[in-house]
């Protein structure tokens, strides 16, 4: 009897074990499932579609509703300018419209980074004039699609490096673009007088090394001490992405310096 009672409790502490570890193995892969899906969300750079409608007089015109689909939609405001941000990937039909002019309808194929801008024409609705006009696309809104964004989702699709991107940066609420940078992890910063001074864990200061900012893929700053001077040049609100790199394995290669061990990269709203 106590050896059958030994076995059976050996029997059962195994199955315990399996239970367990066959709990922990699918507990790891949901987490990373989860971490895969979160990621590939985050891939695709935010898209606008933005504009001024204006009457045959070239003033702007008030509370003229631009209707993305069934559901988004904004209002132009007291200088015609209307901007609907951001804009899910796919083909959608426009539709402008104000009591008293002719409605408008176009078609625009958005894709992830595009910016859709432009001046569109609305004259007043009389009753030789059809229902709704149709735009050809010299007439509506053109894509001013950014040059930089290519790369911008690629490298936040590898993920080497830390992305902001136009929603990041909003949603993040900073004045200071130095604090902004502080999100990224590793990354500290502390003011001085007339300069930001930043921190990385993989950038030691006084050992030769350089951190360098870009702009608009120009090479703007470069420190061996952290302290950067033209930080607030570029507020929060004239960004529209950012890219920290830490180490010599991060960096781009277009981006490589022999001593660089921080690189940021700053894209303004320049189109």
């Amino acid at each position: 009897m106590p050896v059958a009672s030994s076995a059976g409790r050996s029997a059962s502490r195994f199955a315990w074990l399996v239970a367990v570890a066959v709990t922990v193995v699918a507990l790891g892969r949901s987490a990373a499932a989860q971490q895969s899906g979160a990621k590939g969300l985050y891939t695709a750079h935010p898209a606008i579609v933005s504009g001024r409608i204006v009457g045959p007089d070239k003033k702007g015109i008030e509370d003229v509703e631009v209707l993305i689909g069934d559901s988004v939609s904004a209002l132009t405001d007291r200088k015609g300018y209307f901007e609907i941000d951001p804009v899910d990937p796919g083909v959608h039909d426009v539709l402008v419209r104000k009591i008293g002019l002719v409605p408008l309808r176009f078609r625009v194929a958005v894709t992830a980074g595009d910016l859709w801008d432009g001046t569109i024409t609305m004259t007043q609705a009389t009753q030789s004039l059809p229902a709704v006009v149709v735009l050809d696309s010299t007439k509506s809104l053109k894509n001013f699609r950014p040059q930089w964004i290519d790369g911008f989702v690629e490298r936040r699709r590898v993920g080497l490096g830390t992305f902001f991107d136009r929603l990041d940066i909003e949603h993040a609420r900073q004045v200071h673009t130095a604090n902004l940078l502080a999100l990224a992890p590793g990354i500290h910063t502390r003011p001085g007088f007339g300069y930001d001074e930043l921190t990385a864990s993989r950038c030691g200061v006084g050992t030769g090394q350089k951190a360098i900012l870009f702009v608009d893929g120009l090479k703007t700053e470069s420190s061996t001490n952290g302290r950067f001077y033209f930080l607030d040049s570029f507020p929060p609100e004239t960004l529209w992405g950012i890219e920290i790199f830490r180490g010599h394995g991060t960096i781009p290669p277009q981006y490589e310096d022999p001593q660089a061990c921080l690189v940021i990269l700053f894209w303004t709203r320049h189109r």
